[in-house]
């Protein structure tokens, strides 16, 4: 009788982990580059929330971008000294092709996000890779997308004095599937 439980509870598990649709992390790692007087100027984060619906294909996130660790000094107290959250939201949807169920060549395309920040709202467009990562019998893909935004978008280059016209924005996602 225990083999019979045994084997109920494998299928029951197994087929709930093959029929997972839904992947997220609140740790994903997102660089920006900017330049501040014609000075370069990096700013990263380890707090990208990334959520995505694997059967729509729809990709949502978040940044709080008082959660940017930089260097520069004026940038740095500039995060540290405002008081609300300074929090971006971006959503698109990603090719339809099954990338999460078997090997493929890299996926590159061009994703369109739709960005909202405070009372802004635009589109940018990345150049993106999804690549695959087969580890044993696990299968999981690395999302790698690039791009730049315009400064006047955010309104950023009123609040920074010297800050160039365009940030150069990178981030790399794993999506596991385990």
């Amino acid at each position: 009788m225990k083999k019979i439980y045994f084997v109920c509870f494998y299928v029951l598990v197994s087929q709930m982990i093959l029929s997972q649709t839904t992947y997220m992390t609140k740790k994903g790692h997102l660089k920006m580059v900017a330049k501040v007087n014609n000075e370069p100027v990096i700013a990263e984060s380890h707090k990208l929330s990334v959520f995505l619906d694997y059967t729509t294909k729809q990709m949502r996130g978040t940044l709080n971008l008082n959660s940017l660790v930089t260097e520069n000094p004026e940038l740095e107290k500039y995060f540290k000294e405002v008081n609300e959250p300074l929090i971006i939201y971006f959503s698109g949807t990603i090719p339809p092709d099954d990338f999460m169920s078997q090997p493929h060549q890299p996926l590159n395309f061009d994703w369109e996000i739709n960005v909202a920040f405070q009372d802004k709202k635009f589109k940018v467009i990345l150049k993106t890779t999804l690549q695959h990562i087969e580890e044993g019998t696990l299968f999981s893909c690395r999302l790698n997308a690039m791009g730049d935004i315009s400064t006047d978008k955010f309104g950023l280059n009123k609040i920074i004095l010297g800050l160039d016209k365009t940030i150069e924005i990178q981030f790399v996602q794993f999506i596991l599937r385990v």
